[in-house]
Formats: C-alpha cells, structure tokens, sequence
C-alpha cells in the first residue's frame, strides 16, 4: 500500500478543478444572487485594523448594525424576533459550549452575561408602501427589549430603540390584529406593532424564531416554545418559521469581526498545539498532554471551543476508551490515564475559542521524535489527502466534490475509504461546527475545516484538520503555522518546550523540602 507521490498532487488539483468548472453548481456561486450585501475584500480590509483584545466600541457597534442589516435584506417575508436563551437542553448532536444556545442572539447584539437575560431582538423589514403621511414609514424596525436599563443597553448596543422587556408581549399582541382593522389613533399609539401587522399582511403572516438548533424531545422543553405555541393559538394565521432559515446563510459569511477573532483563534490554537507537542514524551499521560494545551489557551484569554482529545496511538488496535453517548461529550474526558510508550503516536484534536468563535486543528506526532516506516507510510497517505483537498478549495467548488476527492485518494491509496466514515470537514464560526449549507458551493468569505485521515482497525488514527479560509481566487490556510510535514513533525518532537521546566520538575518537590 503505497501513498500518492506528492508530485501528482497538482495534478489530481487541476483535475478536479476543472470538474467544477464544467459543473452548473459552480457558475451559480459567481452570480451574485446573495440576498443581502456582503463584499468578503471590504470585510477582510477592516478585519485587519480591528484589536480583538480591546475593540473599538463604535467600531464594534457598526459591525453589528450591519449584521442587522443583513438579516433584514434576507428576510424574503414576514419579520424576526430572536430571545435571548438559557442553555435548557444538552444538544443530540455535535459539541456544545454553555452560550451555544444563546450564539444567535449574541451575533446579532453582541450582549451576553447579565446584559443578554430576558431580552428579545425584534427585526421587521419596511412594511410597504404608504397610502397616507398618517401611516407608519416604509422603513426597518430594529427594537431591542430588555431586563437592563434601557438607556444603558441603547448605547452599548448602538440600537436606538430599546424597550423594557415586559412590553415585548403588548407590542406582540397589538401587532397579531389585523393591519385592516387598524385606526389612525391606533397607528399612532403602537407604531411599532402597526409596522409589523402592516408587513404581515391579511395572509401569509411568515414569524421567524430562534428554535432550539439541536433539541432533545425526551428532555424538559425550553421556556420560549410556550410563548411560540401561544403565538399559533392565538393566531393560527400566523406560521412560524426557524430563523436559522436566514441566519445559517448570513452566519456563513464571515464578516470583518467574524474574521478577526476566528484568526486570533487559530493562532491561540496553533500556540497551544506547538508547546503542547514540544513537551510531549514516553511516561507522560493523555491528559498531562491536554492540560498543557488547554493552559495555553486559557492564559492566552481563550477557552476550549470543544474539549481537547490527545490519544496514545498505536498498532494493534487503539486503545480502550470510555463509550460517550451521542451528545453528551463535553462531560467525559476525550483524553485519560494512558501513559505514552516509546513508539507511540500522538493524536490530538482541540480548538480554542476566543469572543465565541472557535478554531478546530487535529495533528499526530511520534513520541519519540522519530516515525518507524509502517508509521511514515500512514503518513504521508494522510498528508498527500490533506494537501491535495485543501489546495482543491476555491469558490464554485461544492463540499461533496472534495469529499469524493479524499475518498478516491483513500480508495487509490489501499482501501483506506472504508475506514473513513466522518467526511470531509465543516463550517466553522461562533460554534466549532458551525451553521451552514452544505449543498451551497463555496464562496469567499466562508471558513471551514478539511479533515481526514488514514484509520486501519488495527490502528494507528493517522488524521489531519485544518482551518481554511475561501478567499476570491482560491484558500489561505490558516493553520498551516502548525508543524504538519512529516519533517517539521520530527523537529518539533525534538525541541524542548517553554513548560519542560516545569513538566521535569519532581511534583511536590519544593512543598516537601519547605517541610
């Protein structure tokens, strides 16, 4: 079983390349058919000039104005309300952090903490023409309703109208009358509320609304879906609709504030990775490794976009592991007691997060500086992949042509594919697999993973991921600062960490000669 010479990489590039060009798929990404303005050039510009550390507090308020904005072009009909939500579920799939719940309400505000409890962003495009200067004006409503001071959160926001979060339900109700039965005085009184029945229209009165993005029917069901279920009782005109409708497409193309923190997440990550890999070595634990690249991460003000796996790695088999139901990974360790041996590999698979966007890198390393051929060959299997997948990436391209990609290079490869069961990668933002359309082709501006790799049932995991950016001719990968050639590999195994000092030290050695 022989691994593609790296020298065809360029080839099976420009095969597949030339595949999607031929296809309808990639001429629809280049139509400009975005229903909402967005210029990934324009974004990129400004995410150079912003300080993730300490942002400019104007600067961050017309960023979110513009995240508005958008979601008020794509809107094709009806109007938005997103609440501000308690996490109430653990999710059936996928990992989860504690404000995954509340990442929606958090793009489009940017308020979290205290600031985000009992609050609703309430989003209704112009109404329609007026008939009479007595009607209310064709222009967007953006209100905000609140538990704070309303004054307070009006200027962190930048939103000019915030109301006190009881009023939401008497704006609601008044609106849920028909726009036909409304009165002059009326208008006057509830602007608002005649905005949004006048928008709504005597049919097709179209409500989005955050539902829970990945419930659990057997679990006790978050509070706003009586408010939603209310809606429909009292007025079953009205058809409710899932917001992350609109909001996966908008959330898919990173704007200047997106692009920024998800850099500064990479390169937290790629820090953590590098010192973590540097200090690993025979007699150390999986989870020694871990801590040491969770505390990069968190002295460098991130936290962990998932939890951290660091595996021992070896062949005859992997090594036994806890079973972790689906959904409920975050409360069992991905990494445990096993202790490293000399001719081991190293797995990880980890991201920090930093102001809720969330990196995702997988590496493997020699413990003992050196990969034995049948562990090179894995290898260089897994890294032609990578390479050959991510250089494929460029706009028109769709995430099923570069899966069929790694697939066949697997299959080419020695039979790999079979053992390949998680595809090619996702999406990735405020969550570590985050929102989107994977029938849509790429287009700049859109961030994901690409991962694979090589899986034998008798081991070892030989497995890549990497961060990638869809730029306008093609990709930037972004975590390509992380040693991944097999010689960087063994240099960085090699190098002494900035925690080896610590790592040598005897435990407890200072306390007990203290004593």
């Amino acid at each position: 079983m022989r691994s593609i010479p790296r020298a065809l990489v360029p080839l099976l590039v420009l095969t597949v390349l030339l595949t999607v060009a031929s296809t309808p798929a990639a001429l629809s990404a280049q139509d400009g058919s975005l229903p909402f303005e967005y210029d990934y050039v324009a974004e990129e510009a400004i995410a150079t000039g912003i300080d993730v550390d300490n942002p400019d507090p104007d600067q961050l308020r017309e960023i979110f104005a513009k995240r508005r904005a958008r979601v008020l072009d794509a809107m094709p009909d009806g109007a938005m309300i997103i609440f501000s939500v308690e996490r109430a579920q653990e999710r059936r799939l996928e990992f989860q952090v504690p404000h995954s719940d509340n990442h929606d309400f958090i793009y489009l505000t940017g308020l979290e903490g205290l600031d985000s409890l009992d609050s609703a962003l309430v989003l209704v495009p112009p109404p329609g023409e007026q008939v009479s200067e007595q009607e209310v004006p064709n222009v967007p409503w953006t209100v905000l309703y609140t538990s704070g001071h309303p004054e307070t959160i009006a200027s962190r926001t930048g939103i000019d109208d915030v109301r006190a979060f009881d009023e939401l339900e008497k704006d609601l109700s008044v609106a849920m009358t028909d726009y036909r039965d409304w009165r002059v005085t009326q208008v006057r009184r509830w602007p608002l509320a005649a905005a949004l029945s006048k928008r709504w229209g005597p049919d097709n009165k179209v409500l989005y609304l955050n539902y829970p993005r990945f419930f659990r029917l057997g679990m006790p069901e978050p509070a706003r879906l009586e408010t939603f279920a209310q809606i429909e009782r009292f007025s079953p005109e009205i058809a409710l609709r899932d917001s992350a409708d609109i909001l996966d497409i908008v959330r898919m193309y990173h704007d200047s504030w997106s692009l920024a923190n998800l850099r500064r997440a990479i390169d937290i990550t790629s820090e953590g990775v590098i010192e973590a890999l540097r200090i690993a070595r025979t007699g150390l634990t999986e989870m020694q490794v871990m801590e040491a690249m969770d505390f990069v991460y968190r002295y460098r003000g991130a936290y962990l976009g998932f939890p951290t796996s660091v595996r021992r790695q070896f062949f005859g088999g992997e090594a036994v592991t806890r079973e972790v139901p689906e959904g409920w990974i975050e409360f069992v360790p991905r990494s445990g007691g096993a202790v490293f041996e000399d001719g081991d590999l190293l797995h990880t698979d980890t991201g920090a997060a930093f102001n809720h966007y969330s990196a995702d890198v997988q590496r493997v390393i020699p413990i003992n500086g050196t990969f034995t051929d049948a562990q090179r060959e894995l290898y260089e299997i897994a890294l032609d992949v990578q390479t050959t997948v991510i250089e494929a990436v460029r706009p028109g391209v769709t995430w099923w042509e570069l899966h069929e990609l790694a697939v066949q290079m697997l299959r080419d490869a020695g039979g790999y594919d079979e053992h390949y069961t998680y595809g090619i990668g996702h999406f990735i933002g405020m969550e570590v697999h985050d929102e989107g359309d994977y029938l849509r082709p790429l287009a700049p501006g859109m961030m994901l993973s690409i991962e694979q790799g090589v899986m034998p049932p008798n081991g070892p995991r030989v497995a890549f991921e990497d961060d990638v950016l869809v730029t306008e001719d093609g990709f930037e990968w972004l975590s390509r600062t992380i040693p991944i050639e097999i010689a960087e590999i063994e240099e960085l195994a090699r190098q002494e960490g900035t925690l080896q000092p610590f790592i040598d030290k005897t435990p407890f050695d200072g306390l007990l000669r203290q004593r």
